[in-house]
């Protein structure tokens, strides 16, 4: 394996893509970490442009890297400097960004879909990936607002699942509803109160299941064009349940 010498300028470019601007223009983002490498190889998604890895971590990714990917060593000072994480993990992967394209997704959609609204917190977005993998659910629409998927903290809560997720994005409520509307899907909204429990829900065909950001739920406007609300009980007293548990929750109930 040829390891090339990273430039300070190449090491200023890496550092602005710590910035979702600039991940956007440039159409690329940063994975961490060993077993983001390794689900990145796993993939044609979102190609590996380069890999940078400090001394401690080069001998372990020598064996698994395809050859025409260009690998740069760095001391465990610059891969502090060049690190979206406060320990970093000693690998750095830079991947193309795939993209999808709403319309494209008349024709391959699965039987579950899910639909975020809004949610603003990276760590939630990135689990939800996870546990929408868990039950093999693996195209996920955001609607405009919502937090970046190629976010490092939530690319890290995704566990490497975002590389096996087909992601469409800034697809606002109005669209959703029409795609449901041509393609048979209901649309089922997960509200704090007033839904029926999940297991009272009567499943089977297909369905669009909603998920509203963290502190104010669902928009009033896709409230109203679900087919069904549905609402997880509780018996303590906590004001809310935390979002990432309740896909886990109704994923389930659709998929058991």
């Amino acid at each position: 394996m040829n390891i090339l010498q990273l430039s300070g300028n190449h090491r200023k470019w890496i550092r602005k893509l710590h910035r979702r601007k600039s991940r956007e223009e440039e159409g690329v983002f940063i994975a961490e970490g060993f077993n983001a490498l390794e689900a990145a190889l796993k993939t044609t998604c979102h190609p590996i442009l380069e890999v940078v890895a400090d001394e401690d971590h080069l001998e372990s990714i020598a064996d698994i890297l395809p050859g025409n990917v260009p690998v740069y060593g760095c001391s465990g000072s610059i891969m502090e400097e060049i690190s979206t994480e406060k320990t970093p993990q000693g690998i750095v992967v830079i991947c193309r960004r795939g993209e999808c394209h709403f319309p494209d997704l008349e024709g391959t959609a699965s039987d579950t879909l899910l639909y975020l609204d809004r949610i603003s917190d990276p760590g939630n977005l990135g689990t939800i990936m996870r546990t929408a993998a868990w039950f093999d659910v693996k195209q996920l629409i955001l609607s405009p607002s919502c937090v970046d998927p190629f976010n490092t903290k939530a690319i890290r809560a995704s566990a490497g699942t975002i590389f096996g997720i087909e992601i469409y994005q800034s697809v606002d409520p109005r669209q959703i509803r029409q795609f449901a509307d041509r393609t048979g899907y209901r649309m089922i909204a997960m509200v704090p109160q007033g839904g029926i429990p999940p297991d009272e829900w009567q499943k089977g065909g297909k369905n669009i299941v909603l998920l509203g950001q963290e502190a104010d739920g669902l928009s009033e406007e896709l409230t109203e064009y679900a087919d069904q609300l549905v609402s997880i009980p509780g018996r303590g007293g906590v004001e809310s349940l935390n979002l990432s548990v309740a896909a886990a929750i109704i994923l389930y109930e659709i998929t058991k």
